[in-house]
C-alpha cells in the first residue's frame, strides 16, 4: 500500500532523478511494473542509492502520487472564491481537476486512487480544503452539516470514485464525463444539508447575481409563483431545441431558441443566464456557430448554479 508517512525524501537531485524514473515507468507500463531494479535502470543510480532514500517500493510509489497531487491542491486554491457559494466553488473545482486529469494515463490515476485511499481522515490536504470551504458557506447560512471533515472526506472520495470509473470507460470524452460529474455534484450537495428556508433562498440568490427583487415586484410580491416560474424556466424544451439546433448547425432556428430564452431569463432576473444567453444570441445572429457550443456549455453551468438552489 502506499504510504504517505514514507513519501518524504531528501531535497537533493539523487531523490528527483529516482522520481523521474519512477514517473516515466509508471506511466509506459503500469504501476504493476514498477521495480527499484527498474529503477535504478532507468536513472542509473544503484539500489542501495535508492533505498536510503526511500525505504521500498511503495514508498517510492508514495511519494510519485504525493508529487503528482500537488498541482491539484494550486487547482483548488486557484479556483477557490471565498465569496461564492460553496456549490458553484465545488462545480468550478471538479471541473479543473477532472481538466487535468484527462492528461494522465490510467496508471496515473490509479496511482492517485491508492493516494487517496491510503490517506487517514485528518491526513488528506483535499479534505482538508473541503472541509475549509464548506464551514466558510455554513458561517454564511447556505448549508447545515454535522461534521465538516467527515463530508468533506465523502466529496472527495465520491469525486475520486468517480473519476476511477470515468477514465477506465474509453468511450468517455471529458465533456461527456463533465455532465455526469455535475449531475453527482447535484445529487451530493441536495444531501449534505443544502440550506433550503426561504430567507436564506431569497438571500443566496441574490447573492448569486439574481435580481430577485426587481422580479417579485413584476409578480407584486408573490414568492410561490416566482419559484414556480423560475423551475418551469429551467425545465424549458426551448433549451433542448436550442442544443439541437447548435449540433444541427441551424444558426437561424437556434438564434430564435436563445433568443426567446434570453428574454425570459431578463424577466426572472435570472442577469447570470441572461448575459450569457446574450452573448450566444449575438453569435447566432450573426449566422456563426463558431463558440456557440461552448457558450451554450456556460449557458447551463449559469443555470445549474441556480438550479440547485430551487
Amino acid at each position: 500500500m502506499i504510504n504517505e508517512r514514507e513519501e518524504k525524501m531528501p531535497d537533493d537531485g539523487v531523490a528527483g532523478k529516482i522520481l523521474d524514473s519512477a514517473i516515466k515507468i509508471i506511466s509506459r507500463e503500469g504501476y504493476e511494473n514498477l521495480t527499484i531494479r527498474r529503477v535504478a535502470k532507468e536513472s542509473g543510480c544503484s539500489n542501495s542509492a535508492i533505498y536510503q532514500h526511500f525505504k521500498d517500493k511503495n514508498a517510492l510509489a508514495g511519494a510519485v502520487a504525493a508529487l503528482q497531487a500537488k498541482p491539484f491542491l494550486v487547482i483548488m486554491d486557484e479556483t477557490y472564491v471565498k465569496e461564492a457559494p460553496f456549490y458553484t466553488n465545488f462545480q468550478n473545482i471538479t471541473r479543473n481537476i477532472l481538466d487535468k486529469l484527462y492528461s494522465f494515463e490510467p496508471a496515473e490515476i490509479h496511482m492517485q486512487i491508492l493516494y487517496h485511499g491510503n490517506l487517514g481522515l485528518n491526513d488528506n490536504p483535499f479534505v482538508h480544503r473541503i472541509e475549509k470551504y464548506l464551514r466558510n458557506a455554513m458561517v454564511r447560512g447556505e448549508i447545515k452539516v454535522e461534521d465538516a471533515r467527515e463530508t468533506a472526506f465523502l466529496l472527495v472520495a465520491s469525486f475520486w470514485g468517480l473519476v476511477q470509473m470515468l477514465r477506465g470507460n474509453e468511450g468517455c470524452c471529458v465533456d461527456k464525463a463533465k455532465k455526469l460529474m455535475e449531475a453527482q455534484n447535484r445529487m451530493l450537495y441536495s444531501g449534505i444539508g443544502a440550506a433550503k428556508d426561504e430567507n436564506a433562498l431569497w438571500d443566496r440568490l441574490r447573492e448569486m447575481g439574481v435580481d430577485v427583487d426587481k422580479a417579485l415586484e413584476r409578480m407584486k410580491g408573490n414568492k410561490e409563483a416566482y419559484k414556480r416560474f423560475l423551475k418551469e424556466f429551467f425545465e424549458d424544451p426551448d433549451f433542448e431545441g436550442l442544443e439541437k439546433e447548435i449540433n444541427a448547425e441551424n444558426a437561424r432556428n437556434a438564434f430564435e431558441y436563445a433568443h426567446g430564452l434570453k428574454g425570459i431569463a431578463a424577466n426572472l432576473g435570472l442577469d447570470g443566464v441572461r448575459n450569457k444567453l446574450g452573448i450566444l444570441v449575438e453569435i447566432l445572429r450573426a449566422g456563426r456557430l463558431e463558440g456557440a457550443q461552448e457558450m451554450y456549455r456556460d449557458v447551463l453551468e449559469a443555470c445549474s448554479d441556480v438550479t440547485i438552489l430551487l
